[in-house]
């Protein structure tokens, strides 16, 4: 009875050895991350902690997983995130893109737990395998609205503790560089060349290419009316203004919101009309053109619009002086009386929407 005993101790004990050696090998995480983040990106701790979380306790393997991981900002709205997995002589990579450093870093948090968490023997497809569709958020469950397509071929079907991940929409490939934007519409503020301040409305069309963007415009001035006075007869003058011009700007930050400065040209064209008693009406034209620079600031509202706001300022290459021609009384001659000079430099405020192509 006695040897009994000792027998049911001993194998207990082993029991406990093994059991306490299986807890150890399966809490283990045998992962190395090297994480080459943008700044206000995730740490490698922090994402090493959600591919825990995610992953919970895994099995014992003859190899530890490596990744390095690798995010950058290629255009205004998209982040890619390339990721090189390791595991013993096995390698592969996985590009990834997606609308924020948080949302790419929790997408490497579930490929990485995936692995870990698999059943299976890791192969080199498993490595490169289909990344989630959709970014993780802090907890590594996906975000809504967020994709992260991967260019890589679609590994095999997922093992049971796997999260279903949906398939991608379309075959990923390097984003598009350059966008079609049409400014329409637009409303403006013009304080000069004139002396009444001008309102004006106009669009604008063009070409963005990574942060640089390249737009022409045009803008329709209200018209605008003085009266004069000669010797007791009035006199009424009528402008009409029309701009065309085309700027350059670059892009200093940001994603959903961006700051740009700009450089500018135009050119302005005014048409003058008088009446009144004793004067035949007549119309006069004046032209110049102006340079200056300004800035402009978008609100991207959804990924095909955005709102938009500037200030531009001007120089006037020329000052053309615009006058009529008023009857002398009693002679019959007409004396040229002022009644424009434009000034040397104006300023514009405009706001309106963009849309995006």
């Amino acid at each position: 009875m006695r040897a009994a005993w000792q027998f049911v101790v001993v194998l207990l004990c082993l029991s406990g050895i093994t059991y306490s050696g299986r807890a150890r090998a399966e809490s283990a995480a045998p992962i190395e991350l090297k994480w080459n983040g943008l700044e206000g990106c995730p740490s490698a701790d922090h994402v090493l902690a959600r591919v825990r979380k995610i992953a919970g306790a895994t099995r014992a393997t003859p190899n530890t997983l490596r990744a390095e991981a690798t995010i950058t900002h290629p255009s205004d709205r998209v982040f890619r995130l390339r990721l090189e997995i390791e595991y013993g002589k096995l390698a592969a990579v996985r590009n990834i893109e997606g609308k924020s450093c948080n949302d790419l870093a929790g997408a490497t948090a579930v490929a990485l737990a995936l692995l870990l968490s698999s059943e299976e023997p890791l192969s080199e497809r498993d490595l490169a395998g289909t990344s989630p569709t959709t970014a993780g958020n802090s907890t590594g469950d996906p975000e809504p609205g967020t994709q992260a397509t991967s260019q890589n071929p679609p590994a095999t079907s997922p093992p049971p503790s796997e999260p279903k991940a949906t398939s991608p929409t379309a075959e990923a490939g390097p984003p598009r560089r350059w966008r079609v934007l049409l400014g329409a519409p637009i409303g403006a503020l013009g304080i000069g060349p004139l002396q009444q301040a001008s309102l004006g409305l106009g669009f604008a069309a063009g070409l963005s290419f990574d942060r640089w963007y390249f737009l022409a415009d045009g803008k329709l001035w209200a018209s605008q009316r003085e009266t004069l006075s000669n010797f007791g007869d009035s006199y009424e003058v009528e402008f009409n203004r029309f701009t065309v011009g085309a700027r350059a700007c670059r892009d200093l930050f940001g994603s959903r919101f961006d700051l740009a400065p700009c450089a500018l040209m135009s050119v302005h064209h005014l048409s003058m009309r008088s009446s009144g008693a004793r004067l035949v009406p007549r119309s006069d034209t004046a032209t110049w053109a102006a340079v200056g620079i300004g800035a402009q600031a978008r609100l991207f509202v959804t990924p095909w619009l955005g709102l938009v706001a500037g200030v531009d300022g001007e120089i006037e290459l020329s000052r053309p002086e615009i006058s009529i021609s008023l009857p002398s009384i009693g002679l019959p001659v007409f004396k040229a009386i002022p009644v424009e000079r434009l000034a040397p430099v104006a300023a514009t405020i405009t706001i309106g929407s963009q849309w995006i192509f």
